[in-house]
Parts: C-alpha cells; sequence; structure tokens
C-alpha cells in the first residue's frame, strides 16, 4: 500500500534542476529511503520529459552514503544509461570515497569527478575562455 502524499514530501525532494541538455541533483546531508525512491523515480521521468543526455548527482553536502543509497544510485545511473543519458557522481568527500571501497561497492555504469565543474566539462559543458571573460561583447544582445 503506498503512503499518502503530504505537504512535507514537497518541502523534502532533493531537487532535480535542468541545465542545457542536462539535469542537475544536488543532494545535501541525511537523505532518507522515500526521498530516494521518489529521486529515482522523479529522475527519469525528467529525462524522458526532457531527452537529457547526462545527469550529474553532486554528493558534497552529504555526510555519508550508506549501502542502499550507493545501491540505488547505481540501479538510477544504468536506467538512466539505458534512457541514453549519462552519469556522473561528483563531490564525494574522503569518507565517502573510504566507506565505498571498504563495502567493496562498484558503481559501473557511473562516472566520478572531483568537483561539479569537472562533472559538467565531462558532459559537454565547457568554461569561458579567459579571452571571452575579458571581452564583454556576450553581454550585449545580438541584432
Amino acid at each position: 500500500m503506498s503512503e499518502a502524499f503530504t505537504p512535507d514530501d514537497a518541502v523534502n525532494r532533493i531537487p532535480i534542476i535542468k541545465l542545457w541538455h542536462l539535469l542537475l541533483v544536488p543532494i545535501q546531508g541525511h537523505i532518507t529511503d522515500r526521498q530516494l525512491d521518489q529521486l529515482s523515480e522523479g529522475l527519469l521521468n525528467r529525462i524522458h520529459e526532457t531527452g537529457a543526455t547526462g545527469i550529474v548527482i553532486d554528493v558534497t553536502g552529504m555526510w555519508l552514503i550508506d549501502s542502499h543509497t550507493c545501491a540505488l544510485l547505481s540501479r538510477i545511473a544504468t536506467s538512466a544509461r539505458l534512457m541514453g543519458a549519462r552519469t556522473v557522481l561528483c563531490g564525494m568527500s574522503p569518507e565517502i570515497a573510504l566507506t565505498l571501497q571498504s563495502m567493496g561497492l562498484d558503481l559501473p555504469e557511473v562516472k566520478t569527478e572531483l568537483t561539479l565543474e569537472e562533472a559538467l566539462l565531462g558532459l559537454g559543458i565547457e568554461s569561458k575562455s579567459a579571452s571571452q571573460e575579458d571581452d564583454e561583447s556576450w553581454l550585449l544582445p545580438s541584432r
């Protein structure tokens, strides 16, 4: 039997942010099994709706990742790959990396990067070059 939706569910949802052809999922603090289930369903639906070709899951704000969370992230990545979207996990702390390694967990469909910037670069988002930083003409509307 499924639980009824409550107003708290909307507040406690993990955000899924569309950036160009990507979906960004910033995860903060401790997440519940219910939030993970909502994320799984919501993220796969957003891939289908938007045609996203990449997902960035940023775990910079997480304190720990348990085996259940890791397994679900792996299933999300595998499902996303079947739908044509690559998954990059970024922002992993040394403690989380050591925990995952000591548990013997593997994320075969997930690429990892140290920072969000590196994750975006890996999925085709280019940073502004130094010459563009000095040239502010990009601020002007084109005619």
